[in-house]
Protein backbone atom coordinates (compact mmCIF):
# COMPACT_ATOMS: atom_id res chain seq x y z
CA UNK A 1 0.00 0.00 0.00
CA UNK A 2 1.73 3.25 -1.00
CA UNK A 3 1.40 6.08 1.32
CA UNK A 4 1.02 9.58 0.34
CA UNK A 5 3.23 12.58 1.63
CA UNK A 6 2.66 13.18 5.29
CA UNK A 7 2.18 16.93 7.20
CA UNK A 8 2.41 18.37 10.57
CA UNK A 9 0.44 22.03 11.35
CA UNK A 10 0.22 23.27 14.61
CA UNK A 11 -3.06 26.25 14.51
CA UNK A 12 -3.32 28.66 17.29
CA UNK A 13 -7.07 29.48 17.27
CA UNK A 14 -9.04 32.54 19.33
CA UNK A 15 -12.00 30.58 21.32
CA UNK A 16 -14.22 33.02 20.73
CA UNK A 17 -14.44 32.66 17.12
CA UNK A 18 -14.91 28.62 17.07
CA UNK A 19 -18.47 27.34 15.59
CA UNK A 20 -17.13 24.27 14.62
CA UNK A 21 -15.98 25.56 11.14
CA UNK A 22 -12.41 23.74 11.22
CA UNK A 23 -13.26 20.69 12.55
CA UNK A 24 -15.92 20.66 9.76
CA UNK A 25 -13.80 21.34 7.04
CA UNK A 26 -11.49 18.64 8.09
CA UNK A 27 -14.13 16.00 7.75
CA UNK A 28 -15.39 16.99 4.83
CA UNK A 29 -11.93 17.00 3.23
CA UNK A 30 -11.24 13.84 4.93
CA UNK A 31 -14.27 11.98 3.78
CA UNK A 32 -13.79 13.58 0.24
CA UNK A 33 -10.51 11.43 0.12
CA UNK A 34 -8.13 14.56 -0.31
CA UNK A 35 -6.86 13.89 3.26
CA UNK A 36 -6.51 11.03 5.60
CA UNK A 37 -5.77 12.19 9.17
CA UNK A 38 -3.78 10.35 10.86
CA UNK A 39 -3.81 12.27 14.22
CA UNK A 40 -5.57 15.38 15.75
CA UNK A 41 -5.65 16.63 19.01
CA UNK A 42 -7.06 19.83 19.94
CA UNK A 43 -5.92 21.79 23.69
CA UNK A 44 -8.47 24.47 24.57
CA UNK A 45 -7.44 26.84 27.29
CA UNK A 46 -10.92 28.27 28.63
CA UNK A 47 -10.53 32.18 30.59
CA UNK A 48 -10.25 30.32 34.15
CA UNK A 49 -7.66 28.35 33.48
CA UNK A 50 -9.66 25.14 32.44
CA UNK A 51 -7.94 22.58 29.97
CA UNK A 52 -10.40 20.56 27.70
CA UNK A 53 -8.88 17.96 24.98
CA UNK A 54 -10.30 16.57 22.09
CA UNK A 55 -8.14 14.00 19.66
CA UNK A 56 -9.65 12.37 16.19
CA UNK A 57 -8.49 9.94 13.58
CA UNK A 58 -9.32 8.39 10.60
CA UNK A 59 -7.41 5.17 11.45
CA UNK A 60 -8.71 2.34 13.11
CA UNK A 61 -7.02 0.85 16.10
CA UNK A 62 -4.97 -1.68 14.52
CA UNK A 63 -3.88 1.11 12.12
CA UNK A 64 -3.02 3.77 15.28
CA UNK A 65 -0.76 0.61 16.28
CA UNK A 66 1.31 0.13 13.50
CA UNK A 67 1.46 3.92 12.98
CA UNK A 68 3.08 3.98 16.33
CA UNK A 69 5.21 1.25 16.05
CA UNK A 70 6.55 3.07 12.98
CA UNK A 71 7.08 6.54 15.22
CA UNK A 72 7.94 4.77 17.54
CA UNK A 73 10.73 2.28 16.13
CA UNK A 74 12.21 5.77 14.30
CA UNK A 75 12.78 7.53 17.49
CA UNK A 76 13.99 4.25 19.05
CA UNK A 77 16.46 3.87 16.05
CA UNK A 78 18.19 7.46 15.95
CA UNK A 79 18.30 7.43 20.05
CA UNK A 80 19.44 3.74 20.47
CA UNK A 81 20.08 1.77 17.40
CA UNK A 82 18.44 -2.06 16.90
CA UNK A 83 17.77 -2.34 20.08
CA UNK A 84 15.98 1.22 20.38
CA UNK A 85 14.18 0.68 17.35
CA UNK A 86 12.64 -2.98 18.63
CA UNK A 87 11.93 -1.44 22.18
CA UNK A 88 10.24 1.94 20.32
CA UNK A 89 8.04 0.38 18.27
CA UNK A 90 6.70 -1.64 21.22
CA UNK A 91 5.89 1.63 23.32
CA UNK A 92 4.82 3.22 19.96
CA UNK A 93 2.06 0.86 19.42
CA UNK A 94 0.72 0.98 22.78
CA UNK A 95 0.84 4.82 23.25
CA UNK A 96 -0.60 5.87 19.82
CA UNK A 97 -3.11 3.16 20.50
CA UNK A 98 -4.75 4.51 23.06
CA UNK A 99 -3.74 8.65 22.92
CA UNK A 100 -3.51 11.46 20.72
CA UNK A 101 0.21 12.00 19.18
CA UNK A 102 0.84 9.17 22.14
CA UNK A 103 0.22 12.42 24.80
CA UNK A 104 -0.83 11.57 28.51
CA UNK A 105 -3.29 13.59 30.09
CA UNK A 106 0.02 14.77 32.16
CA UNK A 107 1.37 15.55 28.64
CA UNK A 108 -1.55 18.05 27.65
CA UNK A 109 -1.52 19.41 31.22
CA UNK A 110 1.97 20.86 30.26
CA UNK A 111 1.83 21.55 27.05
CA UNK A 112 -1.32 23.60 28.47
CA UNK A 113 0.23 25.72 30.38
CA UNK A 114 2.33 27.45 27.69
CA UNK A 115 -1.20 28.17 25.92
CA UNK A 116 -2.91 31.45 26.49
CA UNK A 117 -6.39 31.42 28.25
CA UNK A 118 -9.19 31.84 25.71
CA UNK A 119 -7.10 30.14 23.05
CA UNK A 120 -6.77 26.51 21.45
CA UNK A 121 -3.85 25.04 19.77
CA UNK A 122 -5.08 22.58 16.92
CA UNK A 123 -2.42 19.66 15.71
CA UNK A 124 -3.17 17.34 12.96
CA UNK A 125 -0.57 14.93 11.40
CA UNK A 126 -2.50 13.78 7.62
CA UNK A 127 -1.81 12.12 4.67
CA UNK A 128 -1.94 13.91 1.45
CA UNK A 129 -4.48 10.84 0.44
CA UNK A 130 -4.68 12.78 -3.36
CA UNK A 131 -0.96 11.91 -3.84
CA UNK A 132 -1.18 8.65 -3.73
CA UNK A 133 -2.05 7.79 -7.66
CA UNK A 134 0.75 10.37 -8.19
CA UNK A 135 3.38 8.81 -5.69
CA UNK A 136 2.30 5.57 -7.55
CA UNK A 137 2.82 7.02 -11.35
CA UNK A 138 5.82 8.64 -10.33
CA UNK A 139 7.42 5.31 -8.77
CA UNK A 140 6.60 3.11 -11.97
CA UNK A 141 8.29 6.17 -14.10
CA UNK A 142 11.24 5.56 -12.16
CA UNK A 143 10.70 9.11 -10.66
CA UNK A 144 12.14 10.52 -7.10
CA UNK A 145 10.99 13.85 -5.42
CA UNK A 146 14.37 15.95 -5.31
CA UNK A 147 12.92 18.30 -2.84
CA UNK A 148 9.43 19.67 -1.77
CA UNK A 149 7.73 22.62 0.36
CA UNK A 150 5.31 24.32 1.25
CA UNK A 151 5.12 27.90 0.00
CA UNK A 152 2.37 30.06 1.82
CA UNK A 153 0.25 32.69 -0.64
CA UNK A 154 1.02 35.51 1.89
CA UNK A 155 4.73 34.95 1.05
CA UNK A 156 4.51 35.38 -2.55
CA UNK A 157 2.12 38.03 -1.98
CA UNK A 158 5.22 39.71 0.25
CA UNK A 159 7.20 39.80 -3.34
CA UNK A 160 4.97 40.63 -5.51
CA UNK A 161 6.66 43.79 -6.59
CA UNK A 162 9.56 41.69 -7.10
CA UNK A 163 7.56 39.20 -9.49
CA UNK A 164 6.16 41.73 -11.15
CA UNK A 165 9.88 43.44 -11.76
CA UNK A 166 10.67 40.07 -13.15
CA UNK A 167 7.98 39.54 -15.44
CA UNK A 168 8.38 42.67 -17.18
CA UNK A 169 12.07 42.47 -17.92
CA UNK A 170 12.96 41.48 -21.48
CA UNK A 171 13.43 37.67 -22.40
CA UNK A 172 16.48 36.46 -21.55
CA UNK A 173 18.88 34.62 -23.92
CA UNK A 174 19.12 31.79 -21.69
CA UNK A 175 18.24 28.09 -22.32
CA UNK A 176 14.99 27.02 -23.84
CA UNK A 177 12.48 24.28 -22.88
CA UNK A 178 10.68 22.51 -25.07
CA UNK A 179 7.62 21.13 -25.01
Amino acid sequence: MTLGPVQFVMIGLDNDKQRGQVAAELRNVSDEGIIRVLDALAIRREPDGTVISLGASDLSEDERMAYGAVVGGLLGMSAGGEEGAELGAEMGAEAFADQNFGLSDTDIQDIARDIPAGKTVLMVLFEHHWAVALKDALMSAGGVVLAQGLVQPESLAAYSEVLADLTSEEPSTGPTVQH
